[in-house]
């Protein structure tokens, strides 16, 4: 099982900025140590005006993921840098396709450009866009940046991009045919999408057993006679994650931090109890969290996008989890194969 992390620069009110960047890079040179596969970083904007319950502050101070990814492949030796997700409704998607093109040869083929159009009302208010328009949008927006990530001459024309022939640069050289491509979405004609061009799936916490089967068999229906990969490792899911050794410090933490789950479940009018939570997070001690990613990956999963610091754990409690799960956790849950997404250099 290929185990990942994710990273929201979470900044509450009063705390510096710099040094949460500098704490994350920390923790991100300690994942590429012990054998973490990558990192996976959100993108937000106008955090502030999220409405997290008893939180003030940012949520995310990441605008530009792939300019922090720049410092991480500079102080990291092989970790991948992924986006979770980049959203591709709010930029011109030439510079995407450019930015994405340019970042993977400078990391010499480490980019895992994940994709998506949004859901947060206060960004599109920030960027004046009606999200009425987002589908039709992000459907433009991805022909562009997959045609223009192959290095082909090519044009586009749409209802809101117009794009006469050009060819993009630096064409892709370590990835081939472009650098990897990964949609956020479990819509059947996203998908379907996805395998038609040969791209992963993302899925998130909300993201049911039989959910997660039902997209896997959409996808290998139509990836398989086009000769692309059905590989599980192409379907990442992130979970939250709480280990320790202790169980009472466990469930005091599950318990404090219960309107955060709410929240991010979304399906539950009341704070669920600690066995629901744990069907849909990783917590508990190092041998739960053994048995939970192996019912996980009986259940189709075979990458896993770890939340280390969802309920705002302090950067040293991150980093002992961290350090918890590589060598009492990692070890016991194998991969069930590898996957080449693209040919590398």
């Amino acid at each position: 099982m290929r185990f990942s992390k994710f990273i929201a620069l979470v900044c509450p009110d009063g705390k510096d900025p710099a040094q949460k960047y500098q704490e994350s890079l920390t923790q991100i040179q300690l994942a590429d140590a012990h054998g973490y596969h990558g990192i996976w970083l959100s993108e937000n904007h106008f955090s502030s005006k999220a409405g997290l319950p008893n939180f003030q502050g940012e949520i995310g101070i990441t605008p530009l993921p792939l300019m922090f990814g720049l410092q991480i492949v500079e102080r990291t030796q092989q970790i991948r840098v992924g986006t979770a997700v980049r959203n591709i409704v709010f930029s011109n998607p030439i510079r995407v396709a450019e930015e994405a093109l340019t970042f993977d040869l400078l990391s010499k083929g480490r980019l895992d450009l994940g994709i998506g159009s949004g859901y947060r009302p206060w960004e599109f208010e920030g960027f004046r866009i009606d999200m009425a328009e987002k589908n039709q949008r992000f459907l433009e927006a991805f022909e562009i940046i997959d045609r223009g990530m192959r290095g082909e001459p090519f044009s586009f024309k749409g209802q809101y991009f117009d794009i006469p022939e050009v060819t993009l640069v630096p064409k892709p050289y370590y990835t081939q045919p472009r650098p990897n491509l990964f949609i956020a979405s479990g819509d059947p004609a996203l998908v379907t999408l996805a395998a038609q061009r040969d791209c992963g799936v993302m899925h998130f916490s909300t993201s049911s057993k039989d959910h997660l089967e039902s997209v896997y068999q959409t996808y290998r229906k139509v990836a398989e006679p086009l000769g692309h990969s059905t590989c599980r490792s192409r379907f990442p899911v992130t979970r939250q994650i709480y280990i320790h050794r202790d169980p009472a410090v466990v469930d005091e933490y599950a318990q404090r931090n219960l309107p955060h789950y709410k929240a991010a479940l979304g399906d539950f009018k009341e704070c669920p109890p600690l066995d629901v939570l744990k069907k849909r997070y990783i917590i508990g001690t190092p041998e739960e969290c053994v048995t939970q990613l192996k019912q996980l990956q009986a259940d189709g999963c075979d990458h896993v996008i770890l939340w280390f610091n969802f309920g705002w754990l302090s950067h040293t409690e991150v980093m002992d989890a961290m350090t918890l799960f590589a060598e009492e956790v990692m070890p016991h849950v194998q991969s069930t194969g590898s996957t080449a997404t693209a040919t590398t250099h």
